[in-house]
């Protein structure tokens, strides 16, 4: 019995060292280019404490990772509307809540995650795009609990393609409650050298296999009935 504790704790420590070292593992990112076709323009964009003097432009964009280029790319949305994207750049990657702590972190990830559940799966155009990252950087940088790009600790003026608008809509919903479902996952790349932006990724949730096979079993008992069903209305008749 002592020996397979040994061993258990064993490989328990061995497993914590291996999670350790993947979680600090650092890779090389590489920019692309947008992701939807172009980005939202915008003006009169204002953070607080810190004022923006340049115009950010808004929206999703592609990054390579070219430690693993058998990866492919992927789209990447911008945290950090203060910092210049630079590239290629190190990164190691995170989990939203390991990047954003505490309770005021976890409030913003639970946002974020929410939004993209809802929209990011339709999001398609230039449009779209950039009012997604409009509204990512209102919940990343807002503190008041209310989210408006008119007033507050992050505030827009003007964005083209009608980006604003539609950005603000999303944040209603999620103020009001209408965008409550949470089945994604959002992971950061973090910048290692405070070189560049960090950057936020989502990935959709998938079905466990157990699901699928209830699902399964749940259609074939459906079929079942029907077939049931017409059978007894035959024998009736």
């Amino acid at each position: 019995m002592r020996k397979k504790m040994i061993q258990a704790r064993v490989v328990a420590i061995a497993a914590a060292a291996l999670f350790s070292a993947q979680a600090a593992w650092a890779d090389t990112l590489n920019y692309l280019g947008p992701a939807f076709g172009g980005f939202v323009t915008t003006s009169g964009v204002v953070t607080s404490p810190a004022a923006i003097t340049s115009s950010p432009a808004a929206g999703g964009f592609l990054m390579q990772n070219t430690s693993a280029p058998s990866s492919g790319s992927f789209v990447a949305w911008c945290l950090d509307v203060q910092s210049w994207l630079t590239s290629p750049a190190t990164y190691s990657q995170v989990t939203g809540t390991a990047f954003y702590t505490g309770a005021i972190g976890a409030t913003k990830v639970t946002a974020l995650e929410r939004l993209a559940t809802a929209i990011l799966p339709s999001v398609n155009t230039k449009q779209e795009s950039g009012a997604f990252q409009l509204a990512m950087w209102e919940i990343v940088n807002e503190s008041s609990g209310s989210y408006t790009l008119n007033s507050g600790n992050f505030r827009v003026g003007t964005a083209s393609d009608g980006a604003k608008g539609l950005a603000q809509t999303w944040l209603t919903n999620l103020n009001n409650g209408t965008y409550s479902a949470d089945t994604t996952t959002l992971s950061v790349w973090k910048d290692v050298n405070n070189k560049t932006q960090d950057l936020g990724i989502f990935t959709l949730a998938v079905p466990e296999p157990e699901i699928y096979a209830m699902m399964a079993i749940g259609l074939g008992l459906l079929g079942w009935a029907v077939r049931r069903k017409k059978l007894e209305e035959a024998a009736a008749a």
